[in-house]
Order: structure tokens, then C-alpha cells, then sequence
């Protein structure tokens, strides 16, 4: 079993492009969900840019995929950051608009010969906010995804969207809601496993329910421990509370081809390399146990 990383694991400010994918490497992962930040430098022709992550959106794509291939990944997941209020899904305008950015990240997934875009999902400012609370923010964003999904599908681009903590879409709830309101098969939901971890969700009933909606997988550990020093803590994989065999169950019995990536945010910076490599040894392990 291969696992791909998010590119923002080793921390922005951290190394540059190439050392960090150079580094992914060497760990032992085999492909990248590529985190793009607009506004920071691109990336030059000889592959190479001081950010960690690069502005992908404005960079030429051939030197984006050079630099991946060069390096020995595969570019299986692309993630465009930096677009602040991007996503508005309060209104009517707000949705159009939400929708005019969707269709232009798309074409960046596109340019990049990338068929999987993934997406955070804006706060709605409180944690554990009642699902009937954001019912129509939710559906306006399965709506966003599943027309921009429609108009893509001849390039067989996947939209993902990501769950997060404060998020329209954070909990078991909001997920059903929101996998229920698609409309296309080419959009669906980047389970984070660590943010359902911090909402105490049973995350892993949503692969037994939408076992073909679920195309990207973030393995995160949160913890749960009462002394945290934030809410929303991201630890290396093991050290936290995610039930991670219960999810691994739930996706073996299954033969839906799925995108797996790794991510651990909070690890202390100067540990976060060994961090990652014992992160992934761990998650192979217990996929082989299960």
C-alpha cells in the first residue's frame, strides 16, 4: 500500500520546493497532494522555488510537473490556498462568486494534468455549530462542487472537499448532508481524519455509507487529551486518539480506488522529518494488520 503527503507536513518557511519534495522522498512516500499558496513565488523552469509551497496556480505547469516527476512522486491531489473569502456560501451572490472560483481552480487542476482537487471549506466561526444551522450553506456548496464537477467531467477532474474544525462541514451530520446533496459522482468529501478525530465523529461510518464519494483520504491524528495546548491538535500518527483500524476496516472492504495521503502539522518543527517517517511506517503497519 502506498501512501502520497500533503506538502504544507514539513511546515511553511521550513526548506524550498525541491528540498521538501526531495525529502518527501527519501521518507518513503510515493506521491503529493500539492498545497499551492497564490501570491507566494512560482516555480522556475529548472523546477526549483524558495517556498514550500509555491504559487501552483500562477506557475507554469510544466515546470510544476517537472519538479514533481524529478523528484520520484506522483502529483495525484492539487490543493490552491492563499485566496482569502474565496468561498462564500451565505448568499445567493456569495455562491456565484464561490462558484467563478471553483471553475478557476478547476482549470488550474486541469493545466496541471492533475484529476483531483481538493479544497478546504470556509469557518462558519463556531465549533459543533447543529447541522440545521448550516443546511443551506452546505447544500450551496454540494451544488458549487457538483456543477463544476459537470462542467470538468470531460477532463475527468474529482472535486474534494475538507472537512475541517469550525468548518460548514465538520461533522458526521454535516457530511451526510452534504454527500446526500451532491449531484455528480466526480464530487465528494477528502475525509480528514483528524478533524472527525477533534469533533468526536465516527468517521469511519461514512465509508460504510458513501463508500464511492469518499476519493481523497487525509490521515491525521488529533488528540483528544484534556491538556492540549490548542483544540484543534495535529500529532504525529499513533501518538493521538484517531481509531485509525477502525477506518482502515471500513476501506479494505472495499475495492474503490481512493487517494491516500499524510499529514501531521503540529509536530515539533525540529522532529517533524522523523515525525512523518514514523507516521508513515505506522499507517503502513496497521494497514498490513488489518
Amino acid at each position: 500500500m502506498d501512501f502520497g503527503v500533503v506538502t504544507m507536513a514539513l511546515g511553511r518557511g521550513t526548506c524550498s520546493f525541491e528540498e521538501g519534495l526531495a525529502t518527501y522522498r527519501d521518507i518513503g512516500f510515493a506521491s503529493v497532494l500539492l498545497i499551492g499558496i497564490e501570491g507566494a513565488q512560482t516555480v522556475s523552469a529548472d523546477g526549483t522555488c524558495p517556498d514550500l509551497m509555491p504559487d501552483t496556480l500562477h506557475s507554469d505547469p510544466d515546470h510544476v510537473r517537472r519538479a514533481v516527476e524529478n523528484a520520484g512522486l506522483e502529483l495525484e491531489s492539487v490543493y490552491f490556498g492563499g485566496r482569502a473569502g474565496w468561498m462564500d456560501l451565505e448568499s445567493a451572490s456569495g455562491t456565484e462568486k464561490t462558484l467563478a472560483n471553483f471553475r478557476e481552480f478547476a482549470e488550474g487542476a486541469v493545466r496541471l494534468g492533475c484529476d483531483c482537487l481538493s479544497h478546504a471549506v470556509a469557518s462558519c466561526g463556531v465549533t459543533r455549530r447543529p447541522t440545521a444551522e448550516k443546511k443551506q450553506q452546505i447544500q450551496r456548496l454540494s451544488f458549487c462542487m457538483s456543477e463544476t464537477a459537470r462542467a470538468f467531467a470531460e477532463h475527468g477532474l474529482t472535486l474534494c472537499a475538507d472537512l475541517h474544525y469550525k468548518a460548514w462541514l465538520e461533522g458526521l451530520e454535516d457530511c451526510r448532508l452534504f454527500l446526500n446533496s451532491m449531484t455528480s459522482p466526480n464530487a465528494g468529501l477528502l475525509m480528514n481524519t483528524g478533524h472527525l478525530t477533534t469533533a468526536e465523529a465516527y468517521g469511519w461510518l461514512l465509508v460504510r455509507e458513501f463508500p464511492d464519494q469518499i476519493p481523497l483520504v487525509g490521515w491525521k491524528d488529533h488528540s483528544l487529551a484534556p491538556d492540549r495546548p490548542k483544540e484543534m491538535l495535529s500529532v504525529e500518527l499513533g501518538t493521538g486518539h484517531c481509531p485509525f483500524e477502525l477506518y482502515i476496516r471500513e476501506f479494505k472492504k472495499r475495492s474503490t480506488p481512493r487517494i491516500h495521503v499524510i499529514n501531521c502539522e503540529d509536530a515539533p518543527q525540529g522532529e517533524r522529518v522523523e515525525a512523518l517517517r514514523r507516521s508513515l511506517a505506522h499507517l503502513k503497519r496497521l494497514w498490513e494488520e488489518e
